[in-house]
């Protein structure tokens, strides 16, 4: 982790994969120096950005961009895996956690399952106290065709009065990025706006109580998560081979009625 003495300290960027994430990170670059690797959704590390607060370039914040859920390629455990170890050497190291910046695509019409899953996740990860320094931010706004714009609007609102009430609730907050510098930028600074750092839930379970990850909250709430998908896909299953075992029995029915209309119809000719 790399990250110069007079560092802010870092903040991160979450989301599942297609909320915007590398966007965001890629629109912070011009006024900024790449300090780690560059992500992609497959297996890259987190890709950290430090960028400059004032124009003497003395005081500085590290911004990453984690992995994203819900890749096709790679399982939620890993992910999670992934960013806890990155957290848990942020917390070894005492780089301070300025905030999280929790990231959600205008464009998705309604909350996945996945995402509901990954939400309820996140929460626990992060813990009540460290939600103050959470912001939610829709993504894509730049490709809204005015015409939607209002559809748009109407599903922000629903993510706020819905999804996010809990956690907005206990000092979260939102906005929208425009898919600008100065719109990344802002979102940044607001967050750096005071001198409060976070310790997560999830760091406090892994270093301070030694635990191991599919013993935290976190980490639970995947396990059934993931246990919830296996009995959803036997329970699929299960109503498939129903409806094929009952769709032989209706044609094997047919067939044998077929076959005793064929043999009256003989009996009558003799």
């Amino acid at each position: 982790m790399d990250t110069s003495p007079e560092s802010g300290g870092m903040i991160l960027v979450m989301g599942v994969t297609g909320a915007g994430k590398s966007t965001f990170v890629n629109a912070l670059k011009p006024e900024s120096v790449t300090v780690g690797h560059t992500l992609e959704s497959t297996q890259a590390p987190p890709q950290a950005i430090q960028i400059f607060l004032n124009e003497e370039q003395t005081r500085s914040v590290t911004v990453v961009d984690t992995p994203g859920f819900d890749d096709t390629r790679r399982s939620n455990t890993q992910i999670l895996a992934e960013i806890t170890e990155y957290l848990v050497t942020q917390y070894a190291l005492r780089v301070p956690l300025r905030g999280i910046i929790y990231m959600h695509s205008i464009h998705d019409n309604r909350m996945k399952h996945s995402s509901r899953q990954f939400l309820e996740m996140f929460q626990l990860l992060c813990g009540d106290e460290a939600l103050r320094k959470v912001k939610f931010v829709t993504t894509h706004w730049d490709n809204i065709d005015p015409e939607r714009e209002g559809e748009a609007l109407r599903r922000e609102q629903q993510l706020l009065d819905e999804w996010w009430a809990p956690m907005l609730g206990k000092g979260s907050s939102n906005t929208q990025f425009s898919g600008s510098h100065d719109s990344a930028e802002g979102i940044v600074l607001d967050l750096m706006s005071d001198d409060e750092s976070i310790v997560l839930e999830v760091q406090r379970e892994l270093v301070d109580c030694d635990m191991e990850l599919g013993e935290t909250k976190a980490g639970k709430s995947l396990r059934k998560a993931i246990e919830d998908d296996i009995a959803e896909c036997k329970t699929t299953i299960d109503e498939i081979d129903t409806q094929m075992v009952n769709a032989m029995r209706s044609r094997h029915r047919s067939t044998n009625d077929g076959n005793v209309a064929r043999d009256q119809a003989e009996i009558k000719k003799l």
